[in-house]
């Protein structure tokens, strides 16, 4: 039996694909999945939760195909590869979450580190997947550039999904499609280890895990820009005089500019926060800015 936060999800699900996440409200999920609004928050605090509960979601479809197709030993590595294909083309056809994270035309959801540690996790499981699978169908002839041929694997598939995330259905059935996607990546791989294709990378001391990840300079940045981000556009509708506005944009730019530094000053970048921690519109901002600065120093 569906729970009624499952209802609420698949609701939300419906209408994010159908309108973006953007243009639907909570009063239309609420109506959606049967119930008032007041009974939503019950379930759900925001429909920013309700987007981290549907990647989640998806995510825990992927951990279930991906476990029963480990769980399939009988089947030739190479239908295992075809069905790792055909995991992904489905995930966008069914599932409709990458249409769904298409149409985020407000980005500052992307500062949520909820949301981006999901995603990393899917992301996690279906490479370590594609690898097992490689190691088991070509043996150790490509662990040096297993995660080169991952890569140019996801980016060929990215752009057969495009079509497909903007309404556009293939003319041929997914398997089809999955199996000649496999023939293609397979004749790649034959004549990568024919010419004795040089790595991109040193990938076996590389640590591609989410929390390993997370903690990349890269990964805090996108959270640092997507706040700041989000902090200048609350300076244009919080309710000020101009003076207090201007201030408080001269103190923002001192602070963007602080963080930029080669070397930065943590005395000065703390005072800033201190200052603009003062406004409630700010405060939520400044405690993740706060609290994600001090990650990068440790």
């Amino acid at each position: 039996m569906k729970t009624k936060e499952q209802d609420i999800i698949e609701a939300a699900v419906r209408l994010f694909s159908e309108k973006g996440y953007t243009a639907t409200s909570v009063d239309e999920i609420a109506k959606e999945s049967g119930m008032a609004k007041a009974s939503f928050y019950k379930f759900f605090q925001s429909k920013e939760d309700v987007l981290i509960a549907t990647v989640k979601e998806h995510g825990r479809t992927i951990s279930e195909t991906i476990e029963r197709l480990y769980a399939a030993t009988d089947q030739p590595p190479e239908k295992r590869l075809a069905s790792f294909i055909d995991l992904q083309l489905n995930s966008v056809l069914e599932s409709k979450i990458h249409s769904i994270m298409v149409s985020l035309h407000d980005k500052s959801i992307l500062q949520n580190e909820k949301l981006l540690h999901a995603c990393l996790y899917i992301e996690y499981q279906t490479n370590q997947w594609c690898t097992d699978c490689l190691n088991q169908i070509y043996g150790p002839k490509v662990d040096p550039f297993v995660y080169d041929i991952i890569f140019m694997v996801r980016a060929m598939l990215m752009q057969f999904m495009f079509l497909p995330i903007i309404g556009i259905r293939p003319q041929v059935p997914i398997r089809e499609l999955s199996e000649m996607l496999t023939k293609l990546v397979d004749q790649m791989i034959h004549n990568m280890i024919q010419i004795d294709y040089k790595p991109v990378w040193d990938w076996s001391s590389v640590d591609m895990s989410p929390d390993q990840i997370e903690k990349s300079p890269v990964f805090q940045g996108i959270l640092i820009h997507e706040l700041l981000i989000a902090m200048k556009r609350t300076l244009h509708s919080i309710e000020v005089d101009e003076q207090e506005r201007a201030e408080l944009w001269q103190v923002l730019g001192s602070l963007e500019e602080e963080i930029t530094r080669m070397e930065r000053r943590s005395g000065m970048i703390r005072a800033l926060l201190e200052f603009l921690k003062g406004y409630d519109a700010l405060e939520e901002y400044t405690l993740k800015l706060q609290r994600v600065l001090s990650l990068r120093e440790t």
